[in-house]
């Protein structure tokens, strides 16, 4: 260190009274006054420097301003001088007396004239406590603010307790909600968080290698109870016979992964998709159904895509080169949306499915789309360039998607409206192709006069402890009560996005169905036409005044 510079600072009297947080005399004090009284001592104020002087000492003087904090702050001044004082605690050592901090800056150049702090270091007044000290001194002439008191609920001065000192909270409502018992064969056991390493997290985990083993499994029940009627008339005292004796009808077992098991037995809570009290709520009385007395239609296909016969796109003659290039690529005409359809069927698996959606609005975003009024170019940005995204909620959807589908087929099946349950890919909205839905699912309900409709699945992961009816407590729940049945929010982004699947489609119907570990409900929303023309305005609009420009520039290069 220059001693001599060092030497150079001289003493300063610092007022005994006066002290206030009124920062309305305080000078201008920058990053540059803070560099030359750094270089006082004698290190380099080079942040590119290798030499471990001012560089480390910056990162120590952040790193304090996160592990410990400043508090006490007040302010005075002079004719000459604009003081600060502060007192800087210890995040861990509580029994350890606070340091004491001085600052004294010139009242017209802001210049550091004196800086002191109680610990060993800072005698000369170049401790890493006094860097943080000024850096918060920096941050409060940035900011312009009047009082000490309008930084106080930053990190630096309420700093996040370690849990050893903070209470214990195993008192507290709600602790532990999260934690249920699930089936073994659902459970991943993994290592804890403290010997994961960056290789072993992406390791699935220890999980039950059960699966059914068994090829083109058929239910022979006829064959079943002949054998064992032989087996009686044989001898009725063989121990096989009376292994083998019926005591409960097909009609009674219970369906789950691997087949139909009798109550009570180990498969048939272990193995099973629902708990005992499973509940379902159904209304798909908004679309009217065939009569007792009339023939049933016989449909085993799904015819194409859309349903109806929509008007062909025309492209707009105003727009440029690059655009018309653009949606010349995106339209399409019913062979090619079909064919599209049919190859994204593995929707997010297929690579297909994800170029097919990129420069188009998919109705998952319609409902975020139509609702905003700001920060455009960083929306176009993030669906141009959307982000690996992950959590326990999308983790958890994916999951139970395909038993949702199934409890919703077998559901069905047992109140005797027997439905058709079919993978659906990506289908571009032939009339506007720059917009395009991924419906969950192709239905196909013979006991409806619209036969073809669609299936839309939600798994809400916080609520899968509930029924869908016990969700609508929750006022910012998607469902709401509507005369005792879930009913989904027109106003909710859930409803933009099943309209816009069925105006893609033209399906005139489609099942919303809310899939839970405790239940499930089953809505039939209807095709509002209405609804989809005003929306499909609004989209369009939205993408030729602030989407087209971008996704065309980044087409064409």
């Amino acid at each position: 260190m220059d001693c001599g510079a060092a030497s150079s600072i001289q003493p300063i009297k610092f007022p005994t009274d006066g002290w206030s947080s009124s920062l309305l005399r305080m000078p201008m004090f920058t990053r540059a006054e803070m560099n030359m009284h750094i270089s006082k001592s004698g290190k380099h104020v080079d942040p590119h420097s290798k030499s471990h002087s001012v560089p480390t000492s910056m990162r120590k003087a952040k790193t304090f301003l996160e592990d410990e904090y400043l508090n006490d702050l007040s302010v005075a001044s002079d004719q000459v001088h604009f003081f600060f004082k502060s007192k800087c605690h210890h995040s861990f050592r509580k029994n350890d007396p606070p340091h004491n901090l001085k600052v004294a800056l010139d009242l017209v150049s802001g210049e550091v004239k004196n800086a002191s702090c109680s610990c060993v270091a800072g005698q000369i007044g170049f401790c890493n406590h006094i860097l943080a000290l000024l850096m918060k001194i920096c941050k409060l002439s940035l900011y312009g603010c009047k009082d000490v008191s309008e930084l106080e609920e930053d990190d630096d001065m309420q700093p996040t307790k370690a849990c050893t000192s903070t209470l214990q909270l195993w008192h507290r409502k709600g602790r532990g909600d999260a934690i249920y018992p699930q089936p073994v064969m659902e459970i991943s056991v993994k290592k804890t968080k403290l010997d994961d390493s960056s290789q072993s997290s992406k390791e699935p985990g220890l999980n039950c290698l059960l699966y059914e083993a068994r090829n083109n499994l058929r239910t022979q029940y006829v064959d079943e109870v002949k054998f064992k009627e032989k087996l009686l008339q044989i001898n009725p005292a063989m121990p096989l016979a009376q292994i083998l004796a019926p005591r409960t009808s097909d009609k009674d077992r219970i369906e789950t992964r691997f087949g139909r098991f009798q109550p009570g037995s180990y498969g048939s809570y272990q193995l099973s998709f629902t708990e005992a009290n499973f509940q379902v709520f159904c209304d798909i009385n908004s679309m009217p159904r065939i009569g007792p007395s009339e023939e049933t239609p016989i449909c085993s296909d799904f015819p194409q895509l859309p349903i109806d016969d929509v008007e062909e796109f025309q492209c707009p003659n105003e727009i440029g080169e690059f655009e018309k290039k653009l949606l010349g690529h995106l339209t399409v005409d019913k062979s090619k949306l079909n064919e599209i359809e049919s190859k994204t069927t593995a929707q997010a698996d297929s690579e297909a499915w994800k170029n097919e959606r990129k420069f188009r609005f998919t109705a998952s975003n319609f409902g975020l789309i139509m609702t905003r009024r700001r920060n455009h170019s960083t929306l176009v940005q993030n669906m141009l360039h959307p982000k690996p995204f992950s959590s326990r909620h999308t983790a958890h959807g994916k999951k139970y998607e395909s038993v949702a589908l199934m409890q919703y087929q077998k559901y069905m099946f047992s109140t005797r409206r027997k439905v058709q349950v079919l993978k659906s890919g990506f289908v571009v909205c032939q009339d506007l192709p720059i917009l395009g839905a991924s419906p969950d699912a192709k239905v196909i309900d013979t006991g409806c006069r619209d036969t073809y409709g669609l299936a839309e699945v939600k798994c809400p992961e916080s609520k899968f402890r509930v029924t869908p009816v016990e969700a609508c407590s929750d006022p910012n729940f998607f469902l709401e009560l509507i005369d005792g049945k879930p009913r989904l929010k027109r106003n909710h982004h859930y409803y933009a996005q099943v309209q816009g699947q069925l105006g893609a489609t033209q399906c005139k119907w489609c099942d919303f169905i809310v899939y839970t570990s405790k239940g499930m409900s089953i809505e039939r929303i209807p095709y509002d036409h209405a609804y989809w023309a005003s929306m499909k305005n609004k989209l369009k609009n939205y993408y030729f005044d602030h989407f087209i420009s971008t996704a065309a520039a980044e087409f064409c290069t």
